[in-house]
């Protein structure tokens, strides 16, 4: 049938009276309904989906489900048209119209598709869009085909191009709006309802438009009621159902993607948060260790090929520990935040800082000139000096800086970090406050202190150090009334190993409590093997094991297990071991000497040497250290010194023991001061077990008080 306009219906022609099944109908509008929600949702996804690919698919899934949807509710609608006579279809131009929907759909996604659209784009989309639409549905009109001839009322055919193109503008506009707002489920199925009544609505005004008319000598095909083919009916539910699924499924789809977006936008956030975790320190908000480490490795993979210098500084706050212990560990972190700001504002904009531990922190800088790097850190040490306030205290804090520099001392981050760590650590040792560049000599003096400290723990274990006695004589009778017991370790490749050297090494790594129990162990066995009951044994006391409360009980046991009288046993100690932590160095002390053992402080005169610390302890004897005892003939401060201590001691009931004397002049001058008893070379070096029996031969043989007879070499 051609599409005629009501002028030009002849004069004997007679309508034929049509309505629609309501069935039929309410399918096709949820089928529009349906149609434009799948819009809005196609149309977030569009917006969200970040690939090109991606969204391409969402287009296409959006454009045919728009265009099948308005297609499949013009068609159901077609089929619930119930008439007198029966319709067909033409398959051809159906399908025709199904392409220009689907066309018009394409349109209006591809639109959808832009971040914004200008006043011009809407109306011109609308109208392009809205035209196609109601080219869709007079195309399916032409379609039917039947006895009738349709004829369309011009002011309703207009009407319903209206509707078409004011309901591509309201999608259009909807699906901005909505586009980036899926929280907004209820407003979107409203707007979805609204445009399935505006493309219902366009479609009925335009079945309203037209008119089916027979010739008058054709009244008597009319049939006495109104007709609807079952076949026809059948077909219209099975596409209304088949387009009802084909756009729910794209809604469900897009309602997956959408809940899979959701997941992966909150595993995002949560894996940026792990990210702040585990790469930003959560006191300072400065980059931590592991984060530090990736940036340092990508900044000498880009300077590889430039040979830009780079250096690493490891900074390490001066006994920061006392901040804890006085204030607490909340004005600590206080006083930490503040050290990070006042470092960042020493550094360039290129510079990178983090907080590495505790507090240490370190940078990253990249250099300008060669002495940059050392600039720097006299930049950041002079940014620490001024006082810090925190919980009312004003607190002065220095710090050490250990540089290290790529591509000299290192290639990759751990050489950089290792070397910048040695040189703090010479920092430290050598008086803190300062910054140092790593020198090579340090690594060496590290890996032979490692090398070394696990032979030492080997020969500990294994029972291989040796110990050296120097003889104690009395200075009235001339009888050895005690020994010295010093350790020594003869290495089977380096050769002897100065007492200093292992002891600093045992305290270093912390076993010199077992150090200092092996000796005294030692020490007991052998004066028991000597024979001499009258004989007593003194050994030295770590500084670090003189606070270990456990030293008393250690000693005990070891009296014990020995059988040796605890008044033969001295234990000696220096000042400044004693000053690190008098309170807890008393206590032990005392615990000490409860057992009945003797103490004694070494190196008398080199320390404090305060009579304030003296009244406290409860000791028995005082050394005088040898650099008094050294320049006796020379030095007249140095006697005038010398017989003072005596002095004092013997006011303070304490005995005098004189070591390093090793002239007769020395020994005849402490003699006349009052001294009580002496050791040196003038008698004995520190021989061995073995030695020291043939060595105590020979004096019980002489018997006299003649030290050049038994002195050795």
């Amino acid at each position: 049938m051609l599409p005629l306009f009501m002028s030009d219906m002849p004069a004997d022609y007679l309508s034929i009276h049509s309505s629609h099944g309501a069935g039929l109908v309410l399918l096709s509008f949820l089928i529009a309904s349906t149609a434009g929600f799948t819009a809005l949702a196609m149309a977030h996804r569009i917006s969200v989906s970040r690939s090109s690919a991606s969204r391409a698919l969402w287009r296409a899934v959006g454009v045919l489900s728009l265009g099948g949807g308005i297609w499949s509710m013009h068609f159901i609608a077609m089929l619930a048209l119930e008439t007198s006579l029966p319709i067909r279809y033409s398959p051809g131009i159906t399908g025709f119209s199904l392409a220009v929907a689907i066309a018009a759909s394409w349109l209006l996604m591809r639109l959808l598709g832009r971040e914004r659209l200008s006043g011009r784009q809407y109306l011109g989309g609308s109208l392009v869009a809205g035209l196609g639409i109601a080219g869709m549905h007079y195309i399916g009109m032409a379609a039917m085909r039947s006895q009738a001839q349709a004829f369309y009322d011009p002011t309703g055919v207009a009407a319903s191009v209206l509707i078409a193109i004011a309901a591509s503008l309201a999608a259009l506009a909807l699906s901005m709006h909505y586009r980036n707002r899926p929280d907004l489920h209820w407003q979107r199925l409203v707007c979805s309802l609204a445009m399935g009544a505006a493309i219902c609505s366009m479609h009925f005004t335009g079945m309203h438009a037209m008119t089916l008319a027979v010739p008058a000598d054709q009244a008597n095909l009319l049939a006495d009621h109104l007709h609807q083919d079952g076949e026809q009916l059948a077909m219209g539910v099975a596409i209304g159902l088949i387009a009802l699924l084909v756009l729910v499924a794209g809604v469900v789809a897009s309602w997956a993607e959408q809940r899979f977006s959701q997941q992966r936008a909150m595993l995002n956030e949560v894996e940026q948060r792990l990210d702040a975790i585990t790469h930003y320190d959560p006191l300072t908000n400065l980059f931590n260790g592991r984060a530090f480490t990736e940036v340092v490795g990508q900044v000498l993979a880009a300077h590889q090929h430039l040979r830009q210098g780079v250096a690493v500084l490891f900074i390490d706050l001066d006994n920061f520990k006392r901040v804890n212990d006085s204030l607490g560990h909340r004005a600590g972190d206080e006083v930490l935040q503040q050290v990070a700001q006042r470092i960042r504002a020493a550094l360039g904009i290129r510079d990178v800082l983090a907080r590495f531990a505790g507090d240490e922190f370190c940078v990253l800088a990249l250099l300008d000139t060669s002495d940059h790097a050392e600039q720097l850190a006299e930049r950041i040490l002079a940014h620490l000096r001024p006082p810090f306030s925190v919980s009312g205290a004003r607190l002065q804090l220095t710090a050490s800086v250990g540089i290290s520099l790529f591509p000299e001392d290192g290639q990759g981050f751990d050489d950089l970090f290792k070397h910048a760590g040695l040189a703090l650590g010479q920092c430290k040792a050598s008086g803190r406050n300062r910054s140092l560049r790593f020198d090579p000599r340090q690594e060496m003096r590290a890996a032979e202190d490692l090398s070394l400290e696990q032979d030492l723990r080997r020969a500990l274990n294994e029972d291989q150090l040796g110990i050296h006695y120097q003889p104690i004589i009395d200075c009235h009778s001339g009888e050895v009334v005690s020994l010295e017991a010093l350790a020594r370790w003869q290495h089977p490749r380096l050769g002897a190993i100065s007492p200093e050297r292992f002891v600093q090494l045992a305290e270093q790594y912390g076993f010199i409590a077992e150090l200092d129990s092996w000796v005294t162990r030692r020490a007991c066995q052998d004066l028991q093997r000597l024979g001499r009951p009258r004989l007593r044994v003194a050994v030295n006391c770590s500084a670090l094991n003189l606070g270990n409360p456990r030293l008393p009980d250690a000693i005990a046991d070891i009296l014990a297990d020995t059988a040796l009288a605890a008044e033969r046993l001295t234990v000696e100690i220096t000042e400044n071991a004693l000053m690190n932590n008098l309170s807890a160095a008393v206590a032990v002390l005392e615990s000490i000497r409860a057992l009945g053992v003797k103490l004694s402080i070494d190196d008398f005169g080199t320390g404090y040497s305060s009579l304030a610390y003296l009244s406290r302890l409860p000791v028995d004897t005082l050394k005088v250290d040898r650099s008094f005892v050294r320049d006796l003939d020379s030095q007249a401060n140095d006697r005038a010194i010398a017989a003072a201590i005596i002095a004092m001691a013997h006011k303070l009931d304490l005995k005098v023991i004189a070591e390093g004397v090793e002239q007769p002049t020395q020994q005849t001058f402490l003699t006349g001061n009052g001294c009580d008893m002496i050791q040196g070379y003038l008698f004995s070096r520190p021989l061995p077990l073995d030695g020291l029996t043939d060595w105590l031969a020979q004096r019980a043989a002489l018997n006299v008080l003649d030290p050049q007879a038994t002195a050795t070499a």
